[in-house]
């Protein structure tokens, strides 16, 4: 089952390098990883999304705690959160391509980031789900490139 763990660690080279040679010795998959300084400057946010056991799951957290330069583990699946990806697609596009963009556009509440002779660049924000349906919608065009960012979330509420 896919789990969103986030990470507070220290700002410091190889910190990140860590946690990923963590889950690697595990044989566990990272699906998504992202990273951002947090509003405190000496602290970063990793937010990572793997496969991994429920059963499994607090072992997992007190292991990643127990590292060198992490400060604080949460599994955000236990208490809920709110997240969000980014994805910026660039699609092949003629004038008459146009109207229907558009609409998947507002529908998706999607923007246009450039427009070029032969191609469109859209951008999106949302949850995964609604990402990957932009992404399908847009495959009624040709996707020339696409770049998609990894999961960013922070537990709901209080």
């Amino acid at each position: 089952m896919r789990h969103t763990i986030s990470c507070i660690v220290e700002n410091r080279p190889g910190a990140v390098a860590v946690i990923a040679d963590f889950f690697a010795e595990r044989r566990i998959n990272i699906h998504s990883l992202s990273v951002c300084e947090t509003e405190g400057e000496k602290t970063s946010r990793v937010t990572l999304v793997v496969d991994y056991d429920e059963d499994s799951l607090e072992t997992l957290a007190s292991g990643l705690a127990a590292l060198e330069h992490v400060v604080e583990v949460d599994d955000l699946d236990r208490s809920g959160f709110l997240d969000r990806e980014l994805v910026i697609v660039k699609i092949a596009a003629k004038p008459e391509d146009l109207p229907r963009v558009m609409q998947i556009c507002e529908v998706m509440h999607a923007g246009v980031a450039a427009i070029g002779d032969e191609t469109m660049t859209l951008e999106m924000a949302g949850p995964e789900q609604r990402i990957s349906a932009f992404i399908r919608l847009l495959h009624a065009f040709e996707i020339r490139e696409y770049a998609r960012s990894g999961r960013v979330a922070v537990a709901a509420g209080d």
